[in-house]
């Protein structure tokens, strides 16, 4: 959910059955579906999550698939609801919401992927066009359409996130759950970055509301912005 990877989960699954063969898989598949076969790329796995807002359902609503044989303890108890794993009232309106979010997803998704691949590859290759000294994070060949994730040398990510924001682009260093951390990435910093080059990294995220206006603003905004950074001495990396 940071740089895109789609991880070898068969590979994966494989050596967790030869070593432990009781263990039980779980994998969170939740950026995975409005990309993949959910179905097929997570087959391995005994326990999937995925969650409806991240293919246009609401928040607060979620799907675990178990394999047969599986046993959970309950998280809620004090009623039958979910075959007595989680107790309370079912929300109905969501389920349903869900459901026909996913119909939709799961129909378009070969074009929609397609499409916003090209807009992410347009991007990616624009930038690289226009500035020097940018470089890609992240496997290029196993990573998800709507990933764009970049290190710009000589510029503090949180700097260029503000003057982004100013011109009217959205970008994001690190993932989500981890906004606001002070901290560089531990997922760049165990790819083998250095600290000042995971504090240079930013992600663009693509989505299927996406559009070339989009990233036609991004190309004209991001070099501008880096470029007066780099000039700037306060935004040198000096850690």
């Amino acid at each position: 959910n940071e740089v895109g990877t789609i991880q070898p989960l068969a590979e994966g699954a494989t050596i967790v059955r030869e070593r432990a063969p009781q263990a039980v898989l779980h994998t969170d598949a939740v950026q995975a579906v409005p990309w993949l076969d959910v179905t097929g790329a997570a087959a391995p796995a005994d326990l999937v999550s995925v969650s409806a807002h991240k293919f246009g359902g609401p928040k607060g609503t979620g799907v675990l698939v178990v394999r047969d044989g599986v046993a959970l303890r309950p998280l809620l108890v004090g009623g039958g609801q979910e075959r007595g794993l989680r107790a309370g009232t079912v929300d109905v309106a969501g389920a349903v919401a869900m459901t026909a979010a996913f119909q939709a997803t799961h129909e378009s998704r070969d074009a929609d992927v397609a499409r916003v691949r090209m807009l992410r590859d347009r991007l990616q290759r624009g930038l690289q066009e226009s500035l020097p000294e940018v470089f890609v994070n992240g496997d290029l060949e196993r990573k998800v359409a709507g990933n764009c994730h970049l290190r710009f040398e000589g510029v503090e990510a949180e700097a260029l996130l503000v003057a982004l924001d100013l011109a009217g682009v959205c970008a994001a260093a690190g993932s989500s759950c981890a906004s606001g951390a002070l901290e560089p990435s531990h997922v760049l910093l165990a790819m083998g970055l250095t600290r000042e080059e995971a504090r240079a990294s930013v992600r663009f995220s693509l989505g299927f509301a996406s559009s070339d206006a989009d990233v036609d603003l991004a190309l004209e905004v991001v070099p501008e912005v880096v470029t007066r950074l780099r000039r700037a001495p306060a935004a040198a990396l000096s850690r």
